[in-house]
């Protein structure tokens, strides 16, 4: 499935750093991979991906590193801002992740003027059209919901599933990681 962002970021990675947030499970990884034909993907969450990158150890004859994950590094913005300040591009850097990086813009190290940011939203009526006709991709849409794994799916108990696992990790987890929050049971209602 193209999304609708892929031309915007291929043409941006050219430029500046690119930053790609967006909601768990949205597609942020597979649209990173689908961008350029020659890439390196390295998951901060994996341990041997993360001595690749605490070395800068990544290959350099690819077009595009993909660092997944990486606002859990410790001061990952000045370390990346390193990186483009001394080395630039080529290769093509696009960072990935959910909500802590969706926060990036409250302090700490700026980095003004060396990055594009794009938020990733779940399937669209948009992209939908070129697979679908606007009919038959608004009933799916509202039956199974935007998100990739439960849209094409086509399965209504998958679908039903994956919303209630997808809500309790956003609320579990990342809401509880970026806000002190007293009344969880009334975000979950809300």
């Amino acid at each position: 499935m193209k999304r609708a962002l892929l031309p915007y970021i291929q043409e941006d990675l050219k430029k500046k750093i690119v930053l790609l947030a967006g909601p768990r499970q949205v597609g942020k990884t597979t649209l990173s991979k689908a961008l350029v034909k020659e890439y390196e993907y390295l998951n901060y969450d994996s341990s041997k991906d993360r001595k690749i990158v605490r070395q800068t150890a990544w290959r350099k004859d690819v077009e595009l590193v993909i660092l997944d994950e990486i606002h859990k590094k410790l001061h990952w913005k000045s370390w990346i801002k390193g990186i483009y300040d001394t080395e630039g591009i080529p290769p093509y850097f696009l960072l990935t992740g959910s909500a802590r990086l969706d926060t990036f813009r409250k302090g700490g190290d700026s980095l003004a003027g060396r990055h594009f940011y794009f938020r990733l939203h779940p399937f669209t009526l948009k992209e939908l059209k070129s697979q679908m006709d606007s009919e038959e991709a608004l009933k799916r849409i509202l039956k199974y919901g935007g998100f990739p794994e439960p849209f094409l799916s086509n399965s209504t108990q998958t679908a039903e599933r994956w919303r209630r696992t997808h809500l309790d990790v956003i609320l579990r987890q990342d809401l509880l990681d970026l806000e002190r929050v007293r009344e969880i049971r009334n975000i979950e209602f809300l």
